[in-house]
């Protein structure tokens, strides 16, 4: 019997090649849909966000005084009422471009105390701590610039406020104009913020 050529043995041997590749190709595809599969699932998740809201009585100015002389004071409250979901911390402070006018902050004495009370002329206010100048009137190195100066963001306001559940603090306010010629003709406008955090 005659031998192929080696000629033929070449080309035979190149065909077989990818005859073996689709034959692999075969059997991969016929395992692929031969497995047992199973899956598992949890779900729905969800997410929502908490709260953390504060609303302020009254919530427009509490002092519009004018014509001030030497001695003339004031005092009133805002009662802070806390109604978020979350834990928080609330500071008060008095942002340095909340203090406007024309400089009469650094001649205005002045206190901070909070505690519990309903109505915005104190007179049901019964205090609990003092938050800024614990001596009162007499200290007049503690004025309305100064207070601005000291807590003027979340960071350094003031007060230890912290609640979890919905709650009101009232917040006294005093002031009185130091007996000074510097104070003249001068004006002085003040935003106060509340601010909650949560913790």
């Amino acid at each position: 019997m005659r031998r192929p050529s080696r000629r033929a043995w070449y080309l035979c041997l190149i065909a077989a090649v990818p005859l073996g590749l689709l034959a692999a190709s075969g059997i991969v595809w016929q395992a692929s849909y031969s497995a047992f599969t199973a899956t598992a699932t949890n779900g729905a998740n969800s997410w929502s966000a908490g709260t953390v809201t504060l609303t302020a009585t009254p919530s427009t100015a509490v002092f519009t005084a004018a014509g001030l002389k030497p001695g003339s004071n004031g005092t009133a409250c805002v009662a802070v009422n806390y109604t978020g979901s979350l834990p928080a911390g609330v500071r008060l402070y008095l942002k340095a471009s909340d203090l406007t006018g024309t400089g009469l902050g650094q001649y205005l004495t002045f206190q901070v105390n909070e505690g519990t009370g309903a109505a915005s002329d104190c007179s049901d206010f019964v205090s609990s701590a003092n938050d800024y100048n614990p001596t009162g009137m007499t200290d007049t190195t503690k004025t309305l610039s100064g207070f601005s100066a000291q807590a003027h963001d979340y960071g350094t306001g003031v007060s230890a406020w912290s609640t979890t559940v919905t709650t009101t603090k009232t917040f006294q306010f005093k002031w009185q104009l130091q007996d000074t010629n510097s104070a003249q003709g001068l004006a002085a406008t003040a935003t106060f913020t509340w601010e909650a955090d949560s913790t």
